[in-house]
């Protein structure tokens, strides 16, 4: 059985890992993103997207901001691009039209409202009115019904955690762990399969899977933020998270895909997409962080994942970290951390590489990078510096 739509990849480039290739197309990514917010501080959408680019987190401005930001900080280009000039603005904007065209115009969401906005703010110019102002925001959710990252809990308590470690202030784990007993209340047992959320999204319920919207997305705050929850409650979220991802596998004895959405309806039927939103590179992303050497069966599923994501190669939709070839890239920089195998280092740098000419290619056929963080270059200038670093810092879940 094959385990995803092999259309949608292409075979991989044969080009040995070069470290200075990988910074010259950081600096360029970054440095030419610089340039236009100078001179077009609204940034272009790109031909191959059928959005103009907002003011959000994961297509919009302020993902654009925090990866200058993210780069800038951490060393990986010479600059100092000073993005608070462009916070206010973006941030009024994001108020006015985020309830004209969400879904959800009463949920704090952090890929596409505020939030984000807001921590940029305080991690710049701490100040207990800006933390006052995310602490109204994160209590939205407690009231919301919507239960996944984009929209909902799981993006609320990431800003929690984050706010958290920067001020050590009890308050922030008080939210933390009541949006936690609230989510964990709505993870019921699925039959023999284990336990998924039914997640009321658009119009429908269903059980997605993956980082995003569903079973991987409500788990990672909870993985992230581990230390703000009690060893034995972690302990039992732990348990439930690896058996169920084991049984929601689809399996040929070597690699491993999962469906998009649990269906029970179809238990013959495989599954097409392997991206970070949707299949085995998100799955493992997300939960190489529970514990390793205590689920034999789930170690090795993992592995299986990646062993997956290598075999489908890069995906045809570009190079960024949503659906595209820097975004599977994390399965392999997880998975090197997390067994100390270096092939899945070197795996990650090929992937890397010809994540670099998809881009190349994309500027010269379109004349234009295409911005966003989650779904554009940005995106693949952090994985860049992640292959470069050997680490795996997914940008705005594990690091903001």
């Amino acid at each position: 059985m094959t385990l995803f739509d092999t259309a949608r990849h292409y075979p991989l480039l044969q080009q040995d890992w070069n470290p200075n290739t990988a910074q010259e197309a950081i600096a360029a990514i970054v440095h030419e993103t610089i340039a236009q917010l100078q001179t077009v501080p609204l940034l272009a959408g790109h031909p191959m997207d059928d959005y103009s680019l907002g003011s959000d987190l994961y297509f919009g401005k302020a993902g654009v901001l925090w990866a200058i930001d993210y780069l800038q900080t951490v060393g990986a280009v010479d600059s100092a691009f000073d993005i608070t000039t462009h916070l206010d603005a973006t941030l009024a904007q994001n108020r006015q039209r985020y309830p004209q065209v969400s879904p959800y115009p009463e949920q704090s969401s952090y890929l596409f409202g505020e939030l984000p906005l807001l921590l940029l703010q305080y991690k710049l110019a701490p100040s207990e009115d800006k933390a006052n102002e995310i602490w109204r925001s994160v209590h939205k959710n407690d009231t919301q019904p919507i239960r996944e990252l984009m929209w909902g809990i799981a993006g609320s308590m990431l800003a929690a955690y984050f706010m958290h470690q920067w001020t050590q202030e009890p308050r922030w784990q008080d939210i933390f762990k009541t949006q936690a007993a609230l989510l964990l209340q709505e993870w019921q047992p699925v039959g023999e399969v284990g336990y998924l959320w039914t997640i009321d999204l658009y119009g429908s319920q269903k059980q997605f899977l993956g980082p995003v919207h569903g079973f991987a997305s409500n788990l990672t705050p909870l993985l992230i933020g581990q230390s703000l929850l009690e060893e034995d409650q972690f302990q039992q979220i732990s348990a439930k998270a690896m058996t169920t991802l084991v049984n929601t596998a689809v399996t040929d004895g070597e690699r491993a895909n999962w469906h998009a959405v649990y269906d029970t309806a179809n238990p013959g039927q495989a599954p097409e997409l392997v991206q970070y939103c949707h299949g085995a590179p998100g799955m493992v992303t997300a939960l190489a962080l529970l514990p390793s050497g205590i689920n034999e069966p789930f170690d090795r599923i993992l592995e299986q994942g990646g062993e997956l994501t290598w075999h489908a190669g890069p995906l045809k939709k570009g190079s960024n970290l949503c659906h595209g070839t820097g975004g599977n890239g994390y399965a392999f920089l997880k998975l090197f951390l997390r067994t100390g195998n270096q092939m899945w280092l070197d795996r990650a740098r090929a992937f890397a590489m010809h994540a670099i000419e998809q881009y190349r290619l994309s500027k010269q056929l379109y004349g234009q990078l295409r911005y966003p963080l989650w779904t554009g270059d940005l995106g693949l200038a952090v994985y860049l510096w992640d292959c470069l670093q050997a680490q795996a810092k997914f940008p705005t879940i594990d690091v903001f």
